[in-house]
């Protein structure tokens, strides 16, 4: 453990000459309902004018980012599917793919259901299936019958809605990753092991009541390997920006760690300095005073 902190602070020493890449998750630190802040993009643009490299890190598809993202022109290679793909989101080039085989992502489904009926499955192509419990979910989590109905068309351009398994045998692909949500007052830990212990799986929860699955030893922990490899440089010479469990393992690896002041608490446990929330511009905050631009 890095150790603990008390409001934004810095806990360790930092120095800006060693950091030769940055890398970020996306939800909750640096994006949220597919928008990014003027402050938030320019920061990171400077930093990659410095020459720092900056890298995207985060639970969702590949090659299915929100146009936020590629505004930032520094990004260009990516960790997806929480590990279990790396590539560039410019060319839509796959470095690295490394999630279920068929036989393996069947397996899991056909224990799914005994746990939830609210999950999605994400596809190493880019589509995906997604539970009609877990689509009207997240419909009803929008504010207002517009934003809803844009919802809608958004997660039907990219995942197929189902009713029920009774066909998904004949149509699966490979797998980079699944997400399950256990409903209020279940034992989202509990759950976990369980995925833990059972198949060996890797599970991390993103938002307290979410846990995303991916293989053994998948993580964005593994995905900055594969990155760092590609570019020859030294996970101690590597800043890491998050927010939550899936965040934890990038984290670790990295030469230094920043949470999000509204960061699961063991998350900002890991961190090395704890900067503001994202709706305070946490990240532009943490560049601009880490690294003096």
């Amino acid at each position: 453990m890095k150790g603990g902190r008390q409001g934004i602070t810095l806990i360790r020493e930092f120095y800006k000459e060693k950091i030769k890449l940055a890398i970020f998750d996306l939800d909750g630190t640096i994006l949220e309902k597919n928008f990014i802040t003027e402050p938030t993009k320019a920061a990171i643009t400077r930093l990659g004018k410095s020459g720092v490299r900056t890298v995207v890190a985060t639970g969702r598809h590949l090659f299915k980012l929100p146009p936020a993202v590629l505004d930032i022109p520094s990004f260009e290679v990516a960790i997806g599917s929480n590990g279990s793909m790396v590539g560039n989101i410019r060319t839509q080039e796959l470095y690295h793919f490394d999630g279920f085989e068929v036989d393996t992502a069947l397996r899991f489904l056909r224990w799914l259901p005994s746990i939830t009926n609210s999950f999605h499955i994400a596809f190493k192509d880019g589509s995906g299936y997604l539970m009609r419990e877990d689509f009207e979910r997240l419909l009803n989590l929008q504010p207002n019958a517009v934003e809803r109905e844009k919802s809608a068309r958004e997660y039907r351009r990219v995942y197929t809605v189902l009713d029920d398994l009774e066909h998904v045998e004949e149509t699966m692909k490979p797998v980079a990753k699944f997400g399950f949500r256990i409903a209020d007052g279940g034992d989202v830990p509990a759950v976990c092991r369980m995925v833990r212990e059972i198949f060996g799986f890797e599970a991390a929860i993103t938002d307290y009541q979410t846990i995303e699955v991916t293989r053994a030893g998948v993580t964005k922990a593994s995905g900055l390997k594969i990155v760092c490899q590609h570019f020859g440089i030294d996970p101690a010479n590597v800043i890491a920006f998050g927010d939550s469990g899936n965040d934890l393992p990038v984290m670790r690896a990295a030469g230094f760690a920043v949470a999000m002041g509204n960061a699961f608490d063991e998350v900002k446990a890991e961190a090395d300095y704890v900067t503001a929330s994202f709706h305070e511009d946490g990240v532009a905050l943490a560049i601009n005073r880490l690294f003096d631009l």
